[in-house]
């Protein structure tokens, strides 16, 4: 009763830990409070399948109990921050690779005293890595990003799919994690994301090497930092081309009542053309993508490697499955004059805009229409592109006076400069979703050196049509 009441105020203290739900759960079990334990289980969730299948033994669990307790205890004493991140950290880590060993001190500043060592050893019970079977396919190195904070909650999460990668025997032989700077509720998807730390499976069956790149915690060298930044880029490249085709496909299926049966669909003439183009990396995922939008799971050949380039970029990304899992949708912020590409509560671009003040309207609209030379010259009034906004006379389009961006100088459209309209026309599909609102972005501005860019076949202009957007 002592450790339920324990664990009680733990997770209410800690209520995005999910291995506290997961041992409150197993508390309410024991105790034969079966629908407490269910929602415990619930809460806890990838926590709770990975180590119910891993079959842990109850003494080894009421050990693991005892050190959450012991170092929760421990956390709430600290006074100097920096520790109190770095412990909570090391926790998630020892107990999500099921160690034995007690966690102390002498472990979480292990990268102090030995700077070019891992920060955390973590080993888990089993047989002689030289015992096991060889992966089915894996990745020499994946990615994937979260908040800039060392010790947040999403890292422990980022070393759960890793945990559960080994367990399937598909864990790549490095993962990278990338840092995203926070502003209000946004996480910032700019360019040269710094690397937090890396993943790496060690020399015994179940064991995880991890090297923190928090320089001032743990004075650690870069080593292969730069490899990690460069290959990132190209990480960074792919996952935005993938994002474009997952929204295509959701809009196209909702639009037309089925799945596209080939790429090709997507790209149709005008006003059929969902993508402005292709790239390779979305014609070689689009049969994977459309399997994963549609059963929520990707397909079996792509997983075990079969079909080996829609493997090996699922397989860049850590857990196997693209990064963004929400459509891309557009917001603009009247109050900054900005307009950013988003998925979820990640910001992939931020542009600076002109708008019309009080003339352009707030709300929610789709992208209805795109259009190449709307005024059927690439230097017109709306310059090179168009996106129109539902059934309205507003829309997204380039301009002739590029010395109106970053002011309310038009009847009410959303006013952009040539290369940022260009590359937020390859980017966004139709259908894409756009939100009109006052002081919602940050103000910075960002864009890649490489902008998003598709290769494209199809005729996307209406010369038969003269459009008589408010400018």
């Amino acid at each position: 009763m002592k450790n339920l009441l324990y664990l009680k105020r733990y997770v209410k203290m800690h209520p995005n830990n999910r291995m506290g739900w997961y041992l409150l759960g197993k508390e309410y079990e024991a105790d034969g409070q079966v629908g407490k334990a269910n929602y415990c289980y619930n809460r806890a969730g990838d926590i709770y399948e990975a180590f119910e299948h891993s079959k842990v033994p109850a003494d080894v669990l009421k050990d693991y109990e005892a050190k959450v307790m012991e170092m929760a205890h421990k956390r709430e004493q600290k006074i100097r921050r920096w520790r109190y991140s770095l412990l909570g950290v090391a926790l998630l880590f020892l107990i999500m690779m099921r160690s034995v060993a007690a966690p102390n001190d002498q472990t979480l500043l292990a990268a102090k005293d030995q700077p070019n060592k891992s920060d955390v050893t973590a080993n888990s019970v089993g047989t002689d890595k030289s015992q096991q079977e060889k992966p089915l396919f894996h990745s020499p190195l994946a990615f994937t990003a979260m908040e800039l904070s060392y010790g947040s909650d999403e890292t422990g999460d980022a070393v759960a799919r890793y945990m559960k990668q080994q367990a399937q025997r598909s864990a790549p032989d490095t993962a990278v994690v990338l840092g995203m700077q926070k502003v209000d509720k946004w996480l910032l998807w700019k360019p040269e994301l710094p690397v937090m730390y890396t993943l790496a499976e060690g020399d015994n069956a179940g064991q995880t090497l991890v090297q923190s790149y928090d320089a001032k915690n743990c004075q650690c060298k870069p080593g292969q930092l730069r490899h990690y930044q460069k290959e990132a880029k190209a990480w960074m490249q792919q996952q935005e081309q993938l994002a474009a085709m997952q929204t295509a496909i959701s809009h196209y299926q909702t639009a037309k009542g089925a799945l596209p049966a080939q790429p090709h669909q997507l790209e149709a003439d005008f006003p059929g053309n969902w993508l402005s183009g292709s790239t390779e990396t979305m014609n070689q995922t689009f049969t994977a993508l459309k399997a994963l939008h549609s059963s929520g799971q990707l397909p079996a050949e792509a997983a075990a490697g079969k079909d080996s380039e829609a493997a090996q970029i699922m397989a860049s990304t850590l857990g196997g499955h693209p990064y963004f899992k929400q459509p891309l949708e557009i917001i603009v912020d009247k109050k900054k004059h900005r307009l950013a590409v988003a998925s979820g509560s990640v910001l992939l671009r931020n542009y600076e805009v002109g708008l019309g003040g009080a003339r352009t309207p707030e709300g929610t609209f789709n992208i209805s229409i795109k259009v190449m030379n709307p005024n059927g010259k690439s230097d017109g009034d709306f310059g090179s592109r168009g996106m129109q906004l539902s059934d309205s006379h507003y829309a997204i389009h380039g301009t002739n006076e590029p010395d109106s961006i970053g002011m309310d100088e038009s009847l009410g459209c959303v006013r952009m400069d040539q290369a940022d309209v260009e590359e937020l026309f390859d980017m966004i599909p139709l259908g894409t979703k756009v939100t009109i609102a006052n002081d919602v972005l940050p103000g910075k501005v960002w864009v890649p050196e490489k902008r998003f860019e598709t290769n494209k076949s199809q005729n996307q202009t209406d010369p038969n049509t003269i459009y008589h957007w408010l400018d």
